[in-house]
């Protein structure tokens, strides 16, 4: 099984401070919309820890691929991680896939080839996801599933 085998290209992400204040900058220099949610996942580990976390996340969509805004609100997240570390800017690549149980797969190989997961969130019905250290790209990679009849509708809408 390959982590490609089911899975597609679905977003870039960027971690930043203030997320309505760079969706708005990025929503007027290009033309383009930004749906925003605050969650609060029912699970996550960091570092295969637990660890209880919250955060904004804005998708901007463009094509058949987004751009994404992370927001850490609360809790020691990788996202927190490389605010602190780095600053703001370009934290990982997302892989979608069509089923749980596909991600799951996805997640597992990965595992078994030995890299080390450095987040996962469980959403409970929306979805699961889980992040990766990429030591080849010095980045993270994302592997996702979302439940589309069982997200909520966005919060706020900039641009």
């Amino acid at each position: 099984m390959s982590v490609t085998d089911s899975g597609t290209l679905h977003h870039t992400c960027f971690v930043v401070n203030d997320i309505e204040k760079t969706a708005e900058a990025l929503a007027n220099a290009f033309d383009i919309k930004w749906n925003v949610w605050e969650l609060e996942p029912a699970d996550s580990t960091v570092h295969g820890k637990k660890m209880p976390i919250s955060m904004r996340i804005a998708l901007a969509q463009i094509g058949d691929m987004s751009f994404e805004l992370i927001e850490s609100c609360s809790g020691e997240s990788i996202y927190a991680e490389h605010l602190r570390s780095k600053g703001e800017g370009f934290h990982h690549t997302c892989i979608i896939y069509p089923s749980v149980e596909a991600v799951q797969a996805a997640r597992d190989e990965l595992i078994s080839q030995g890299r080390e997961m450095v987040q996962s969130v469980n959403l409970g019905e929306p979805g699961e996801f889980y992040y990766f250290d990429l030591k080849e790209t010095h980045s993270i990679l994302e592997v996702l599933y979302l439940n589309g009849e069982k997200l909520p509708a966005p919060e706020m809408s900039i641009g």
